[in-house]
């Protein structure tokens, strides 16, 4: 009788020696050896992570221990049929006796042994390449092979894990101590992921980051403990990891990786401005900038079930300062607000609560360190725990109200920046490698990296081709970081790109409206958001709540005179974004513009319920006074701060409070303003109008600039201004700018055109200025 397993039958062993993967799902190579059976591969992985010859007794009872020891003992004979190759190899793998049965350890190898080996010699690339790079156990598909197989099993797995880890990091300090910090975070950074829960490798990590410069890694690690333990039993880390990561962050690292490329704050020229001209000088920037965080929601609509859901979980308080509480409460606040604004798409938990595949999970850390508050936000994967991305924010305790917006600002960026990249309708983790590209390209655009958020962009469309709403977010992202501080040559160049990403995808899909309105802000000349507007009309009959179109064209519309046609649209822009101040205060401005003072009033103290002590409050609060009137005025400058008083914007409220004080101070003033910011002659002729010292309000207004103006003229639409507005040389100024072309082309004439008292009718006064060629504009990239 022929058997397929003959008994002289020898089978040649290969010229390599043959290796068994213990770590994960058990495997051979050659796979010519591969058990088919499931208890045929237990049995080998027993005997080769035994240290000596197994009994049969010993064997037949881990495997079949429910069966009488006769059939146990038969069925291991069975199995040991299975297992010819490794018996009948030339030499012989696998020695099996009457009693016991045992591997030629000296013939076959195993990933663990070879990792033990490979630690030893601190062979870093061989670690790297055997140790696995996600959380898995050795023998991951042999479970529920036999009870007792399963608690032996359990047991080796703790063993086995607990000793490679205990290894792997030994030579990762070795590296460490050696001055070779970049392979020991190789390594260590490689063990976090293999055992997430380790704070040994923790502590490596955040060591060797902060040994080669990186103090975002440094932060990066400590989150990634402090969550993975808090899945855990024991909660949190232990006082020894939180004092080095404590230790860490205070002092600045050696090399600081991001000092060159990411200047501070403090360094930016615009940190020295005053906040009226962090407000209005350079609004059409602010304005890009807000296309990139807002969310477009050009997707339908879809089911909750189908769509990622975002969880905000409870703020978490380390410290016990009543101020925490307080600040933890406003910051809640802040995300019910951007909730109800989502649509159901992010939702505020009540606790900690098991997520599901494509969620994930918002967290917010908060505590005070001596006379700072930190706040430290993260976007963790649901299911593995995976960091997607982490910020840490820090100001004085007197400035919380800074802190507060910043925070909630960072985590709203980021999470309509995701929802949208990733499609409001797709589940997040369909696509590992896309999620993390989108989480990657979010953080590059909160953090205004420009160039690594189109390099990263430019990927996504690459990787993920003929995708509308990608490219329409490519050329937006472009837009965004266009500054005309640029070389002009370059600045061409980037805005004819913008310009090609947009029409690529308005060729895939004419209603693209990331696409249209990114093409709306191509224009590199004076009126670009005015010009944007009928692009940006387009954009909005797509999508009504576009917020990027609405925000964009609401600034478009108050610098075009329609100033009340600019209220809703700034409505609907700071519905969609409610943890913004910027655009709740965008409302109180366009209400008071129009001469609503009452609704003005009504939503500043709203916004200022919202965010007390907010340093943007008090410029707004001195511009409703002097709107108001002289009493008004006078309450505020005597409320002010003797410091506050002798700041520039504080000098023109007292003047105009008490018109009867020298003016001496006021000029020299102004002359040291315009010196540096010339377009502060708008706001000279606005303030002396409102003194209704005309001449002098004619002469600043002749004094101002057509161009580099940031907008600064649409100051003079307030009620305020309305007898400047009533001199010719107002319409003539307008004409110069390039407004007058504009508004003949589009046939649509500003509001005030329909004020009483003009002393000229637009239309007529428009043709007569064109016949003497003084109303001619080139118009925008985009409209040509």
């Amino acid at each position: 009788m022929n058997s397929v397993f003959t008994k002289n039958e020898r089978w040649p062993v290969a010229a390599a020696m043959p290796v068994v993967r213990l770590l994960g799902d058990f495997a051979v190579e050659p796979s010519g050896l591969f058990p088919t059976g499931r208890k045929a591969r237990a049995l080998l992985a027993r005997l080769v992570l035994a240290d000596a010859p197994l009994a049969r007794d010993r064997l037949s009872a881990l495997l079949w221990s429910r069966r009488p020891d006769a059939q146990a003992h038969a069925s291991l004979r069975q199995c040991l049929v299975e297992l010819k190759p490794w018996t009948r190899a030339m030499p012989p793998l696998l020695h099996a006796d009457r009693e016991t049965i045992a591997l030629d350890r000296t013939q076959v190898a195993d990933d663990i042994s070879l990792l033990h080996a490979a630690c030893a010699v601190d062979d870093v690339a061989v670690v790297l390449d055997r140790l696995p790079a996600h959380d898995v156990g050795l023998l991951a598909d042999l479970d529920g092979i036999d009870e007792a197989w399963d608690d032996w099993l359990a047991v080796e797995r703790t063993r086995q894990g607990e000793a490679i880890v205990r290894e792997v990091l030994a030579m990762a300090e070795r590296r460490l101590q050696a001055g070779d910090a970049e392979q020991a975070l190789a390594v260590a950074d490689k063990v976090t992921r293999f055992d997430p829960c380790s704070e040994h490798a923790a502590r490596l990590v955040m060591s060797a980051r902060w040994a080669v410069g990186d103090s975002d890694g440094v932060r990066h690690a400590w989150q990634r403990i402090e969550d993975a333990l808090a899945r855990g039993i024991d909660g949190r880390p232990s006082v020894e990891t939180a004092e080095l990561y404590k230790r860490l962050s205070i002092g600045p690292c050696p090399l600081d990786r991001h000092a060159a490329a990411a200047p501070s704050m403090a360094a930016s020229p615009a940190a020295s401005l005053s906040p009226r001209r962090a407000l209005f000088l350079g609004i059409a920037a602010l304005a890009l900038a807000l296309t990139g965080a807002d969310a477009p929601r050009s997707r339908s609509a879809v089911a909750a079930f189908d769509a990622p859901m975002v969880r905000v979980e409870p703020i978490e308080l380390r410290g016990s300062d009543p101020a925490e509480d307080r600040f933890a409460d406003a910051l809640a606040g802040d995300f019910a607000r951007f909730a109800k604004a989502s649509g159901g798409a992010v939702r505020v938990l009540d606790g900690k609560v098991p997520g599901r595949v494509g969620d994930f999970v918002v967290r917010v850390a908060i505590e005070r360190d001596g006379g700072q508050f930190i706040s430290e936000s993260r976007i963790v994967d649901s299911l593995n725990g995976a960091i997607l991305w982490s910020s840490r924010f820090a100001a004085p305790v007197d400035d919380l109200s800074r802190l507060r917006e910043r925070t909630a600002l960072a985590v709203a960026g980021l999470v309509n920046c995701a929802l949208t990249l990733n499609g409001r309708n797709d589940l997040l983790a369909a696509d590992a490698d896309r999620r993390s590209l989108i989480f990657a390209i979010c953080d590059a655009d909160t953090a205004f990296d420009g160039p690594r958020a189109i390099r990263l962009m430019e990927e996504l469309v690459r990787r993920w081709p003929g995708d509308a709403d990608t490219l329409g977010l490519l050329a937006q992202a472009r837009v965004k970081h266009l500054s005309h501080d640029m070389d002009a040559a370059k600045l061409r160049v980037e805005s004819a790109r913008a310009v090609e990403t947009a029409r690529r995808a308005l060729a895939i899909d004419p209603d693209n409206a990331p696409a249209l309105t990114a093409l709306s802000q191509t224009s590199g000349g004076e009126l670009f958001m005015v010009e944007a507007l009928p692009l940006l009309d387009r954009a909005l009959a797509i999508d009504p709540e576009y917020p990027a179109a609405l925000m964009t064209s609401a600034v478009g519309l108050f610098q075009a005179g329609y100033v009340h046609a600019g209220v809703e649209l700034a409505e609907r822009a700071a519905r969609a974004d409610p943890t913004s101040i910027y655009k709740a205060l965008g409302v109180v401005r366009r209400y008071a513009a129009a001469g609503q003072m009452r609704e003005a009033m009504e939503r500043f103290a709203e916004v200022e319920a919202i965010w007390p002590g907010h340093p943007d409050l008090a410029e707004h609060r001195q511009r409703l006074a002097v709107e108001l009137g002289r009493d008004e005025a006078a309450e505020v400058y005597r409320i002010a701060a003797p410091e506050e008083q002798r700041e520039f914007d504080m000098l023109l409220v007292h003047q105009f409070a008490d018109p009867s004080i020298g003016s001496r101070e006021v000029d020299a003033a102004a002359e040291a303003e315009f010196a540096r910011y010339p377009s502060i002659a708008y706001l000279m002729a606005a303030h002396f109008t409102r003194l209704g010292d005309l001449p002098r309000a004619r002469s600043w207004l002749a004094r101002a600039p057509i161009r580099k103006t940031d907008g600064q003229w649409s100051l003079l639409y307030w009620p305020s201004v309305a007898p400047l507005r009533r001199d010719p040389q107002f319409f003539a100024k307008l004409a110069r700018i390039g407004l007058v072309d504009f508004w003949r082309r589009q046939d649509r004439w500003p509001d005030f055109c329909n004020e009483p008292g003009l002393r000229y009718d637009c239309k007529s006064e428009a043709e007569r200025l064109v016949r003497l060629g003084r109303a001619v504009s080139g118009g925008s990239v985009a409209s040509r």
